[in-house]
């Protein structure tokens, strides 16, 4: 690991600038920009190191849900012939198993940033299947407690993403 590490960078910059700078600018709009520069530059330090793990975590989470999604998915196509079932099942399973393409264990921030944006498409894209007419018309397609179970799945799934999300966001307390 290098030290400093980057978000240890940016916080001494924003504390040089409020040290050094700040106090040779007179009040008024240009001070005021670089009140809010400093306050955006420790915001970013706060979450630089930890948007890696969390967005690795992020897409292990998603992932895991929308496999056992599929398989519940699979389930119901197997015991009926709806076709707009089995379409969803194949696009979300082509989607969750392609390749990551040549790369190390642990991607990219860039690599992680562009999963999470894929995968989260497919979270939108399940959730308007879920909520088609078409699906819960036709007899035999998505009974009813597997759509429920789909959907608590889906809110657990937000409801870690969230936690997660405050983990790395929240501010520290003054104390610390």
């Amino acid at each position: 690991m290098t030290k400093p590490t980057v978000g240890e960078l940016l916080n001494g910059v924003a504390a040089s600038l409020r040290k050094s700078v700040l106090p040779e600018i007179a009040g008024g709009p240009i001070r005021r920009q670089i009140q809010a520069a400093i306050s955006i530059i420790r915001r970013v330090s706060l979450v630089w190191d930890k948007t890696g793990p969390y967005l690795y975590a992020d897409n292990k989470d998603i992932e895991k849900t929308l496999q056992q999604v599929c398989a519940m998915l699979e389930r119901a196509v197997s015991n009926s012939s709806a076709a707009d079932l089995k379409e969803l099942r194949q696009r979300l399973h082509a989607k969750l198993y392609q390749s990551a393409g040549p790369g190390s264990e642990y991607p990219s921030p860039a690599a992680l940033g562009a999963r999470n944006v894929e995968l989260q498409e497919l979270l939108v894209e399940l959730q308007q299947a879920l909520h088609e007419p078409s699906l819960s018309e036709a007899t035999g397609r998505l009974e009813s407690a597997e759509r429920n179970q789909i959907v608590a799945m889906l809110r657990a799934l937000f409801r870690r993403m969230l936690e997660r999300e405050l983990e790395i966001t929240t501010p520290p307390s003054p104390g610390r």
